[in-house]
């Protein structure tokens, strides 16, 4: 697979709001002042006091907390699905499950969501399909082509790619960010006056970037992926475009490309990580949540639980990278 063939051609248009619209292939598009007050302002519009929410677990921490305790005091029931078991998803329905939700990829576990399943419950019961594709980009992966409704990111991470602010991205029907925008507006999460400016910057060279970065990454793992088959220090990487990857075949169907996200574990635990991280050079080290801003033009490390790191590749080159991690782990 080619990830510069299979990349859909950049937007001439100067609305920035209709440039991402285009990118996920949808009617319309709003930014707003984080990845969080999207995700928030989006389920509550589409959700209402006694209708039922079914997602997946895999979920990042801040969306996780919002389901499970303020969607809840607002009248909404909540059940989460282990996307590997297929049925769980029917077995989870009630008779007011009004939306399914999903993250894909998963930050850090970098596991990919079999989006068929839920695409044909949705369908056939009518619900809501929403995903956050945030750690795809919409270079890499668009959910709208294989079933969702709506598709949001945190716009800091891959689309603005340069670190300069925070935004959140909704793109959907022109009904749905209506709906969006009035619950923007009421609850103040507005973005800031300069957040499309710095997403008119990142949109320019986003197709290059995640090329760049979807190309390095594949190099970087396959060489992680080999170091760990001769030294028993590396356990095991995890990156969707190795066939190791429980979910690579997935990924292999839906994805134009792999990202710049992998993840490594080590044989000797958090103190080897702690070692580690200390030896590295050309990788940025960060603790994980100043590492939040995912998909830049910096490669950056961070610690993971249980014995593993984060690697965010950027726009650095294999081999250099592949030479900071020689130094470092050998």
């Amino acid at each position: 697979m080619s990830d510069i063939d299979a990349m859909p051609p950049m937007p001439t248009e100067r609305s920035v709001v209709r440039q991402l619209a285009q990118l996920d292939r949808t009617e319309s598009s709003l930014v707003l002042a984080s990845g969080m007050a999207a995700v928030a302002c989006t389920m509550v519009s589409l959700l209402r006091p006694g209708d039922h929410l079914l997602t997946s677990r895999w979920l990042r921490p801040e969306t996780r907390r919002f389901f499970e305790h303020e969607l809840p005091s607002l009248g909404v029931q909540v059940s989460f699905v282990d996307p590997t078991e297929t049925r769980g998803w029917r077995r989870s329905l009630t008779r007011t499950t009004r939306l399914v939700y999903l993250e894909s990829p998963v930050d850090p576990s970098t596991r990919i969501v079999d989006m068929r399943p839920v695409r044909t419950l949705a369908q056939e019961l009518g619900l809501a399909l929403v995903v956050d594709a945030t750690l795809a980009s919409p270079i890499n992966f668009r959910p709208v082509e294989h079933g969702a409704d709506v598709v949001l990111h945190s716009a800091s991470a891959f689309l603005d790619g340069h670190g300069n602010g925070f935004a959140g991205v909704v793109c959907g029907s022109d009904a749905v960010i209506d709906e969006v925008r009035t619950k923007m507006q009421s609850w103040g999460a507005e973005p800031h006056p300069a957040a499309e400016e710095h997403l008119a910057r990142g949109l320019k060279t986003l197709a290059v970037r995640v090329g760049k970065q979807n190309t390095t990454a594949m190099v970087v793992a396959e060489w992680v992926a080999a170091f760990a088959t001769r030294n028993g220090a590396v356990v095991s990487v995890q990156y969707p475009g190795l066939p190791s990857h429980p979910d690579h075949a997935v990924a292999a169907e839906c994805f134009s490309g792999y990202g710049g996200l992998m993840s490594i574990t080590l044989r000797d635990g958090d103190a080897a990580v702690v070692e580690l991280l200390g030896r590295l050079q050309q990788f940025r080290v960060r603790d994980a949540e100043r590492a939040s801003r995912l998909g830049g033009v910096e490669s950056v490390a961070s610690a993971l639980p249980d014995g593993s790191i984060r690697l965010n590749v950027g726009l650095d080159d294999a081999s250099t990278l592949i030479g900071d991690l020689t130094q470092a782990l050998e």
